[in-house]
C-alpha cells in the first residue's frame, strides 16, 4: 500500500518531532502554531502553506533535527545535525 504524499509528509514530520523529544504542544509553541495544526500536519489531513511548514522546520532545526525535501520527487526525509 502506497501512502498519499500528505500522509507520508506527515509521518516524516512526526518522526522529526519525536527525534527532537517534543510533544505536539511543545513543537506547536516553538513554531508559533496551534497544537491542532501540528496534529493535522502529522496525520496528513491538511495541505498547509509553505510558511507553516517552514516554521515547523525552523523550530526543529533549532533543536538539531533537519527536514529535507527532494526537489525532484517531493519526498521528505529527516536527520540530525548535531555538531
Amino acid at each position: 500500500m502506497q501512502l498519499s504524499p500528505l500522509v507520508a509528509r506527515g509521518r516524516v514530520f512526526a518522526a522529526a518531532r519525536m527525534l527532537a523529544g517534543l510533544g505536539q504542544p511543545q513543537l506547536a509553541a516553538a513554531a508559533g502554531l496551534s497544537p491542532s495544526t501540528i496534529s493535522k500536519i502529522e496525520q496528513g489531513r491538511r495541505n498547509v502553506r509553505q510558511e507553516t511548514l517552514r516554521a515547523v522546520s525552523q523550530a526543529l532545526e533549532g533543536l538539531g533535527v533537519d527536514l529535507t525535501q527532494n526537489t525532484r520527487t517531493g519526498h521528505h526525509a529527516v536527520g540530525t545535525s548535531y555538531a
